[in-house]
């Protein structure tokens, strides 16, 4: 190899080893950068003319990258559900004294005293005391699984608008890669900003990610609907009617599709929010449908009859939302069935502690109590156990994939260290071979003189 040959061989070395070692120090400054994947250079010969850097590779494996973003979103619909199952089981949550039990069974308890001593004012007056306790709980019951299912419903849509946010980005980044497609620096930023883009969106709303030769993405939801095609995205929605909530992408109800990602987990919490709604409505009409019916059914000391003991505030049929004491005079409590012996006759309010027994077809047979400890109660624990169980398997799994690819594309520093001390030792020998040529060519030239 001639003296130029050697020069050239020399400066290209230099030029390549810069760049492992730029590369390298790069790798060292973000190692605690959440979403980096570390870099290497790739080497190649060239014959005559020794090694050249041919790019500059992320270490990276889509495989894993896949799993990551499955396994995020299942994690983040757990864990969007449980929070509004958490919520939902507290107004539930009887050995706290925020249920209804206590105060079901101390409303049936308060008629004893009035059967032992019908005419007692006093025992009247704390009866319908306890009843005015009972409507007021169910009233706060229902309110505040109505706020429940409203503040969902309020971050279900701030979430959406971040989904909107997060593909308008991809849609911005398939764009910057195509103008830094030759600077591999850049366009490997790109790609770690995309891919932290990616695993965002993915614990948002189940996506479904096509890879395009160019590394640009396509994204769709689960079932298919677009949501970023090259450099254009598409728009997702939340509508609200009587029907429920519904999202909207591309102008169809793709609601029922999402099973991954906070948007499902929230979608599935709105829905039991309505599920207990209808089940304490259903629970509160029975029971002040058949204490009504049977109060009706006997007389007060005025000797009326027909007197119903709730009504609704709103002319609607009663339910949780609108149910009231009809009235709040004691001498209207209905005691007797007997209109002969108002003051002593005991038997219609015996008929009503009786319906605490009792059970009912529209309540699935059973009673008041047993209905509201099996079909809400349990039901609700129930449902958060399961629910809790599958969150702690899936951050088992989530925490064991992160790992993966930690160990994968993370940055070790002590493995950079030595990369670093391996290029600038090839740096020095290239610099030494320049720094000989040099001499050597001096000396040429010397003697020509």
């Amino acid at each position: 190899m001639s003296l130029f040959g050697a020069l050239t061989a020399a400066s290209q070395a230099l030029l390549s080893q810069k760049i492992g070692i730029t590369t390298t120090n790069r790798n060292m400054n973000n190692v605690y950068t959440e979403g980096y994947s570390r870099e290497t250079p790739v080497f190649a010969d060239l014959p005559g003319l020794g090694v050249q850097v041919e790019t500059v590779k992320r270490v990276f494996s889509r495989a894993y990258f896949k799993r990551l973003i499955s396994e995020n979103g299942d994690n983040a619909q757990l864990s969007a559900y449980k929070n509004v199952l958490s919520q939902i089981e507290s107004l539930f949550n009887d050995p706290m004294g925020s249920g209804l039990s206590e105060a079901i069974n101390q409303f049936f308890n308060s008629l004893h005293d009035i059967a032992v001593k019908p005419d007692d004012i006093a025992a009247r007056a704390n009866f319908l005391s306890v009843a005015k306790t009972l409507v007021g709980r169910i009233r706060d019951t229902y309110s505040s699984l109505e706020e429940i299912e409203s503040t969902s419903v309020s971050h279900l849509k701030d979430i959406v608008s971040e989904v909107n946010r997060l593909t308008e980005k991809l849609a911005e980044i398939n764009r910057s890669m195509l103008i830094f497609k030759d600077s591999p620096e850049r366009f490997n930023q790109y790609l770690d900003e995309r891919d932290r883009t990616l695993k965002e969106l993915g614990s948002l709303i189940d996506v479904k990610v096509v890879y395009l030769p160019d590394e640009r993405v396509r994204v769709f939801t689960a079932k298919g609907f677009p949501l970023v095609s090259e450099e254009r995205s598409f728009n997702v929605s939340v509508e609200q009617s009587s029907d429920g909530v519904k999202v909207i992408a591309d102008g169809v109800d793709v609601t029922d599709e999402f099973k991954k990602g906070k948007v499902a987990g929230i979608v599935s919490g709105i829905k039991a929010a309505e599920e207990y709604k209808s089940k304490l409505n259903l629970l509160v009409s029975t029971f002040a449908e058949k204490v009504n019916e049977q109060h009706e059914a006997g007389y007060d000391l005025y000797g009326e009859t027909g007197v119903s003991l709730f009504k609704s505030d709103n002319g609607q049929p009663i339910d949780a939302s609108n149910i009231v004491l009809a009235f709040e005079d004691p001498k209207k409590v209905a005691a007797a069935s007997d209109s002969n012996y108002l003051n002593s006759d005991n038997t219609n309010v015996k008929a009503l502690i009786d319906l605490g027994q009792q059970t009912f077809s529209e309540l699935s047979d059973l009673s008041f109590s047993e209905y509201y400890g099996t079909e809400i109660t349990s039901s609700i624990g129930t449902e958060v156990k399961s629910v809790d169980d599958r969150l702690k398997a899936s951050q088992f799994r989530l925490e064991s994939i992160e790992e993966k690819v930690k160990e994968l594309s993370g940055v070790n520093i002590d493995e950079e260290l030595v990369n670093l001390t391996k290029y600038q030792r090839a740096y020095q020998a290239a610099a030494r071979i320049v720094t000989v040529t040099d001499e050597l060519l001096q000396t040429v030239l010397g003697m020509v003189r």
